[in-house]
């Protein structure tokens, strides 16, 4: 197998999860705690993590039974991304214990246990360690420099060459929607069209991906119902598992303003939504063929909903507010 866009992004994503993950759960440890060192790993290392989990898709199995290009490791896609949303809602529910077990079980089975499956002898990590990358190497020399000189040569001519090819209006709506993800981390005062802008935003982008991916018609057509029944379950099974908008949340009626909390969930939803774009558009320049595979096309309109399902219930929370206010004597504020 050789290092593809995917790979090289996968490999450069988990590697940082993995180094990141540490510093977020030690600077909860001990008498001295930083918090905001805390904050700022862990958000970094979601964010890591959803890129790892989002770049699995694009990487076919070759060990194991399978299913298409996927293998039993990709199982741990949907349960990465599970488990992060439910430790954001037990953060949201002041829950920290919760919180902190599910984040030490995500780093422990996706980071360290599925991590170390990948340098098995029969995987491509563990050939690239275990043995030599040149059959021309001698036997004594370390197969892990071997990867190092091999990925130092050939990833940074993938990732140039992708950079290059890569429009700049692309880097500009990056920067863009990190900006947006970002100024969603602090506490801030907004208005209800506001708040329904960034959801209704990453809708029109995950419809634009899977059409401009698939077309308007065959796979495009089943892609799109995909999308939207994913994008119902996931909203439905989210609102189920947390009713009510996070703690902290007002709604003025008077000003018909939201006070909202600080919260990196909005940042990681939009990166995953942008990435899933961005790595479907390169897979495509490099095997055109994937805009006419059924089970490619589904599988990315079903990640599209899960990410437009988990910001439809965030909207729906703070539309439950406004409707509860509107049904109350006017009083002020609504908690």
């Amino acid at each position: 197998m050789q290092i593809t866009p995917a790979i090289a992004i996968h490999l450069a994503a988990a590697l940082a999860a993995v180094a990141l993950g540490p510093v977020a759960l030690w600077a909860r440890k001990g008498t001295q705690q930083r918090p905001r060192l805390h904050r700022a790993a862990g958000y970094a290392w979601v964010t890591t993590m959803v890129a790892t989990a989002v770049s699995a898709l694009f990487i076919s199995s070759e060990v194991g039974p399978r299913w298409g290009s996927f293998g039993l490791i990709h199982l741990l896609i949907p349960v990465t991304l599970g488990m992060l949303v439910v430790a954001f809602v037990y953060l949201a529910r002041r829950n920290m214990t919760g919180h902190r077990i599910t984040m030490q079980s995500i780093y422990i089975g996706a980071c360290v246990v599925a991590g170390g499956f990948t340098l098995l002898p029969n995987r491509f990590l563990g050939n690239a360690l275990w043995s030599p990358c040149h059959p021309h190497h001698q036997r004594t020399m370390n197969g892990a420099v071997s990867m190092l000189i091999e990925l130092l040569i050939r990833q940074p001519g993938a990732m140039v060459q992708i950079v290059q090819q890569t429009p700049y209006w692309v880097w500009g709506l990056l920067a863009g929607l990190l900006g947006l993800g970002a100024s969603q981390m602090f506490a801030r005062s907004a208005g209800l069209l506001r708040v329904l802008a960034t959801p209704v935003a990453m809708a029109i982008l995950s419809a634009y991906g899977v059409i401009s991916a698939f077309g308007p018609a065959g796979e495009g057509t089943r892609a799109a119902a995909v999308w939207l029944a994913a994008a119902l379950v996931t909203a439905g099974l989210a609102l189920w598992l947390q009713p009510h908008a996070a703690p902290g949340t007002r709604y003025a009626a008077d000003t018909r303003s939201f006070h909202l909390p600080g919260s990196a969930m909005p940042l990681a939803l939009i990166l995953g939504i942008f990435l899933t774009k961005y790595l479907v558009g390169v897979e495509l320049v490099m095997q055109p063929a994937l805009a006419r595979d059924t089970t490619f096309a589904l599988q990315i309109a079903t990640l599209y909903g899960v990410f437009n399902g988990l910001f439809a219930a965030r909207s729906v929370r703070l539309l439950r507010m406004v409707w509860r206010s509107a049904a109350l004597p006017s009083s002020g504020v609504v908690a």
